[in-house]
C-alpha cells in the first residue's frame, strides 16, 4: 500500500516484539536498581538522555541500513538539527519523567507509560519508506500526547496514594 512504512526487521510482528522487549527493559530498569538509585534529577536527566540517544540511534541505524538519511539532513542541516533536538527533548521526557517519579516517590504507573511510549517510538522509528519520516512528526504529533499521558499517570497515582490509600 502506498505510503505505508516497511518494517526494517522484516515484519510488523517482529518489530512489535522487539519494541515491546526494549520497552519492558526500559520500564523495569530503575526497579532493578531501586536500592542504589541516584538522586531523582540525576536519574531523570541521565536516563532520559541515554534513552533519547538510543532511540535516535535506532532511527539513524534503520535509515542508514536501508534508505540512507533523508535529503533534508543533507540539504538543510540547520532544520535537521532542530528536528533532532526536538526529538531528543520529547523522546527523553518519555523516560525522564517516569524515572524521576520512581526515584523520588516510587511511582510505578509512569513506568507503564514509559513502556508504552517506548513501544510507540521504536515501532515508528523502525519503519522506513513511508510518506513522511516519523522523526519529522514525532515531536509534534505523536510524542506530546505520550508525554501528557505519562504525566496523567503520575498524577493519577499521586491521587490514589494521597486520597484513597492515605
Amino acid at each position: 500500500m502506498p505510503g505505508t512504512p516497511d518494517p526494517v526487521l522484516g515484519s510488523d510482528a517482529l518489530t512489535l516484539a522487539v519494541a515491546s522487549a526494549v520497552g519492558a527493559l526500559v520500564a523495569t530498569l530503575p526497579y532493578g536498581f531501586r536500592e542504589s538509585l541516584p538522586r531523582p534529577a540525576v536519574l531523570a536527566i541521565g536516563g532520559g538522555a541515554a534513552y533519547a540517544t538510543f532511540c535516535l540511534a535506532v532511527w539513524a541505524g534503520a535509515r542508514l541500513a536501508t534508505v540512507g538519511l533523508p535529503s533534508a539532513a543533507l540539504d538543510q542541516p540547520g532544520t535537521f538539527a532542530v528536528v533532532l533536538t526536538l526529538n531528543f527533548l520529547v523522546v527523553g521526557l518519555q523516560v525522564a519523567i517516569p524515572y524521576y517519579c520512581y526515584a523520588g516517590w516510587r511511582f510505578v504507573a509512569p513506568l507503564a507509560g514509559a513502556f508504552a511510549g517506548t513501544v510507540v517510538v521504536l515501532f515508528l522509528f523502525l519503519g522506513v519508506n513511508g510518506e513522511t519520516d516519523p522523526i519529522a512528526l514525532y515531536p509534534l504529533v505523536f510524542g506530546p500526547p505520550v508525554v501528557v499521558a505519562i504525566c496523567i499517570l503520575a498524577l493519577a497515582e499521586f491521587g490514589v496514594r494521597r486520597f484513597l490509600l492515605g
